[in-house]
């Protein structure tokens, strides 16, 4: 049995993603209901939230982000720097990086690999600072708001350039049941300029609907689907919002902001005016501890010593969660895993 058969076996069938009577998206989250502004207010009222949760509440139902400024000393960003460095030095086993491919240990990695579109998987796991900001209590309370119940921090990924990524939706790519249950925060690890290749994004796309692969089919098959569907959804999206006057937005701004994100708002990363420069950043999915039980990866390496033969791949599951009073995340599968078993 493939990993894609044993994630069949544990998830239900795909659901179609839902519309209202207005043909737009909606959920079960409280911020997709008809009613989420009056229900946010009547929450505030209540002592539910504190009137900044609310605003930011607001902000995610009406335009699909909101914006946290986390006020982090220089000091979180020397020490995360300093293990992003360590991290190429040393090279450890129970860290990966990747561009837009699988997932490689850092043993096999060469400088040459340093590069734009990298990007480093659940530096959480080795990098103390790195943790700090996976296990955000701030993030981690709006995002336990938005779900309506408590949250998990599901992976994390630093980058140091632009991803120069289409614009896209994150339950598209990202597994997360259902998929509502997925949001994501971006923090800026440094000054971003309009000129490094920022995040972009498309303000009140989260209620647009959802390009179909097939009939019924709204995931991305990688290995089966190639550029022709690729190039087909991304038309379908810039059609869907182009249509209601929307357009897409560079986010930029001081180090230390988070940019929280619905899962179906359309983003990316654009391509940088100026490619010597970088655009430090760091990011973290979130799902609900009451659905997600695990989290896995496939990791590549190469099957013979000194980089001969052929490469071989392993999926690796984690259950293991960091916590830390109300706020918990799942430790890397690399570094706290245990092999992927297609049995139940």
């Amino acid at each position: 049995m493939g990993l894609l058969d044993f994630l069949r076996r544990q998830k239900p069938a795909e659901p179609p993603p839902a519309l209202g009577a207005d043909g737009l998206l909606t959920s079960d989250l409280l911020i997709d209901r008809p009613d989420a502004l009056a229900e946010i207010d009547r929450r505030l009222a209540k002592g539910q939230m504190t009137a900044g949760q609310a605003e930011h509440l607001n902000r995610m139902a009406r335009d699909g982000y909101t914006v946290v400024d986390l006020e982090l000393g220089p000091e979180v960003f020397a020490a995360l720097g300093a293990d992003v460095e360590r991290m190429w030095r040393d090279k450890p086993a129970d860290v990966a990086y990747a561009y837009h491919s699988p997932l490689t240990r850092f043993s096999d990695a060469l400088e040459e690999h340093r590069r734009p579109s990298c990007r480093i998987a659940d530096l959480h796991s080795a990098s103390d600072a790195a943790l700090d900001l996976f296990l955000h209590p701030e993030l981690a309370a709006l995002a336990g708001l938005i779900f309506g119940e408590p949250a998990v921090s599901l992976q994390s990924l630093y980058f140091q350039w632009g991803s120069q990524q289409a614009l896209h939706r994150d339950p598209v790519h990202v597994l997360s049941w259902p998929p509502s249950h997925l949001l994501a925060a971006w923090v800026a690890l440094e000054d971003i300029g309009p000129d490094c290749g920022p995040l972009v994004y498309v303000p009140g796309s989260h209620r647009l609907p959802y390009y179909q692969y097939e009939p019924g089919r709204y995931t991305f098959k990688h290995g089966v689907y190639g550029d022709a569907e690729v190039r087909a959804s991304e038309a379908f999206d810039r059609e869907q919002y182009e249509r209601r006057g929307l357009a897409p937005v560079a986010f930029t701004g001081p180090r230390g902001k988070a940019f929280l994100w619905h899962h179906s708002l359309l983003h990316g990363g654009s391509l940088p005016a100026d490619p010597a420069l970088t655009r430090k950043s760091f990011v973290i999915h979130y799902s609900t501890r009451s659905t997600q039980k695990h989290v896995l990866n496939t990791y590549q390496g190469w099957s013979e010593p000194g980089r001969q033969g052929e490469k071989s791949s392993q999926v690796l599951v984690s259950d293991r969660l960091i916590e830390r009073g109300p706020v918990a995340g799942f430790a890397s599968p690399l570094a706290a895993g245990k092999p992927w078993s297609p049995e139940p």
